[in-house]
């Protein structure tokens, strides 16, 4: 959404949507859904009319993922459930600020679901103060869990751990940083 006009745009846009759909249902008795992507927080909600919107989609998957990553100064945790206490040299979010952001403006509950991340991101050429955490970095790519499982859970040289403050875990070691996601950090979003 690039100018003031587009609030308004994308809802008369997902409402002449939703009137084919409905159209194209009384004909063949099928259930159409309409649904869109959103990014978590604040700043996408002020872009979009959010509850005339959440009336007209059947679901809004937010995007519970890429909160930090290769745009970034600093290495930083791509999908934190909750945001990590302290200091930090840049922006912080979390998954459930921006659930809750949703849901703080106006938007039902049952119409939210969740993306979760099948990946993370590998920092290249950190610090090790900190374990690679918020250091600044010379590269950083996604990666996807099989990689992480496959090339760096057992490396030697590689350490890690799970953030019980963010809920996520992590790997440090050869001046590499990789935040990523497991079946805990996927099972403590579920429950939330």
């Amino acid at each position: 959404i690039s100018s003031p006009a587009d609030r308004e745009n994308f809802t008369l846009l997902l409402a002449a949507i939703r009137s084919v759909l409905d159209g194209q249902s009384r004909i063949d008795g099928r259930k159409y859904d309409l649904t869109i992507a959103g990014a978590p927080g604040n700043e996408y909600l002020k872009k979009i009319e959010g509850r005339r919107v959440a009336e007209l989609v059947d679901y809004i998957f937010v995007m519970g993922y890429d909160m930090h990553g290769s745009w970034d100064g600093y290495s930083d945790l791509t999908a934190p459930l909750y945001q990590l206490p302290g200091y930090s040299p840049q922006y912080k979010n979390s998954v459930s600020d921006g659930v809750s952001a949703y849901l703080a403006a106006g938007i039902p509950a049952e119409k939210i679901v969740l993306g979760i991340p099948f990946y993370g991101y590998l920092y290249e050429g950190v610090s090790p103060e900190g374990q690679g955490l918020h250091s600044p970095f010379v590269r950083a790519r996604s990666i996807s869990y099989d990689r992480v499982r496959q090339e760096y859970l057992n490396r030697p040289g590689m350490s890690g751990g799970f953030s019980e403050p963010a809920a996520v875990p992590w790997l440090y070691g050869d001046s590499l940083f990789i935040s990523y996601e497991d079946a805990r950090s996927v099972t403590a979003k579920a429950a939330w």
